[in-house]
């Protein structure tokens, strides 16, 4: 296989993008079918978007239940080779499940363009489903990390708070935070 085994996966649910480390591959296919089962709640797994990259194939997929994204890649055969977790994904925040929190406008820069720690951070928390955010941080803790991550003042204690509990965040969802 020459798709690395070292790539970091995230995936654009908006714009239907697989990000693999730099590159970015458009979806080819936005067909949903069963593609297999979750290995964290044994649920169905519907594909989202088809990719391809150097011949081979890698199908994003949506557990029904616990909505945890995975990416499969296949030889150029269509002979399964992995599967892999994404960790994180783009999505915008609505504001029924934001707790009022801010979120990035759609038409923000570039990563590579942006070079600001705070809005990377900031682009990384609007990046995860808030369903996962609210699993482990409280609405306090949750407003100081956002405040923090755009740069305005927070209160220290629920961002200490927050911060004593992303350790348990990283071994439940695989996101490491750093704000």
């Amino acid at each position: 296989m020459t798709v690395p085994d070292t790539l970091t996966y995230s995936f654009d649910l908006k714009e239907n993008i697989l990000h693999a480390g730099e590159s970015l591959i458009p979806a080819y296919e936005l067909e949903a079918n069963e593609i297999g089962t979750c290995g964290d709640c044994d649920s169905t797994i519907i594909s989202l978007s088809y990719h391809e990259i150097d011949g081979e194939f890698i199908v994003v997929g949506k557990c029904t239940n616990c909505e945890l994204l995975s990416a499969n890649i296949y030889d150029p055969d269509w002979n399964w080779f992995r599967e892999i977790t994404i960790s994180h994904f783009s999505r915008p925040i609505t504001e029924v499940n934001s707790v009022n929190l801010s979120k990035i406008p759609s038409d923000s820069q570039d990563p590579e363009e942006i070079g600001s720690s705070e809005i990377d951070e900031l682009k990384l928390l609007n990046s995860i489903p808030i369903k996962q955010i609210e699993a482990i941080f409280s609405p306090t803790e949750i407003k100081a990390m956002f405040a923090r991550a755009k740069g305005e003042k927070c209160t220290r204690q629920y961002l200490y708070n927050a911060r004593k509990k992303y350790q348990t965040f990283e071994d439940v969802f695989g996101i490491k935070l750093t704000i």
